[in-house]
């Protein structure tokens, strides 16, 4: 388990006003809860970029030092972004017992190209892509690794079908995390072929009808 240290610093100061204060000067407002602790604090936006990129995406522990104190293991549980510039604005650590089992959620790979994809044209749904799991924090895999070679047009995997290693799943075990579905041009040209042929038969019978009318009125 990847474990990442991070300096943070108390904020005095809390609600909008400050928080865009903060922002200005190049921080990430956040707090850090659990264990009974409860702290709002700040750390500094490029050095948490910087970490978070070395993290690539995966569950990581973070030893958060306050003020230069001792490390508090924690996990960042929710960062928030704002909607337009997608810039992080704040942070959520939770404080965690390292003895203490836990539930998080870890990113789903595919992994391989399915026999029904590479030999018959089938198309690879990746149906779920996180999965919640139950473990103690040194536990906590790095991502679900799901090879998916073996797959044929129609198969799929569920979640009940994958190992579990210091880990176990939540949730219900009858979750599809991916399937291969059967191609789709065919039929869609069958079917603008049927109703280019529905269209020439629609065509000829008021072609005919009007050519009926017309002798018609020729016989009167």
């Amino acid at each position: 388990m990847l474990t990442i240290s991070i300096a943070a610093e108390k904020r005095d100061r809390t609600g909008k006003g400050a928080a865009r204060s903060t922002r200005r000067d190049g921080k990430i407002p956040g707090t850090l809860y659990g264990q009974g602790k409860s702290i709002t604090l700040r750390v500094d936006r490029a050095e948490f970029a910087k970490k978070l990129q070395e993290a690539h995406g995966e569950n990581v522990i973070w030893d958060v030092h306050v003020d230069g104190g001792d490390a508090l293991k924690s996990l960042a549980r929710e960062i928030q972004h704002d909607p337009i510039s997608r810039s992080m604005i704040h942070v959520d650590f939770q404080h965690i017992d390292m003895t203490q089992v836990i539930n998080v959620m870890v990113a789903v790979h595919l992994v391989g190209e399915p026999v029904g994809v590479r030999t018959f044209g089938g198309i690879l749904e990746h149906m779920t892509r996180e999965i919640e799991v139950e473990c103690l924090p040194t536990a906590i895999p790095a991502s679900i690794d799901v090879n998916v070679e073996d797959l044929e047009v129609g198969d799929s995997i569920h979640q009940s079908d994958l190992p579990t290693d210091g880990f176990e799943f939540v949730g219900d075990g009858t979750r599809v995390i991916a399937q291969v579905a059967a191609p789709t041009v065919e039929a869609v040209a069958e079917t603008e072929e049927g109703e280019e042929g529905e269209e020439g038969t629609t065509a000829e019978a008021s072609e005919e009808g009007e050519e009926a009318k017309g002798d018609g009125g020729k016989e009167s």
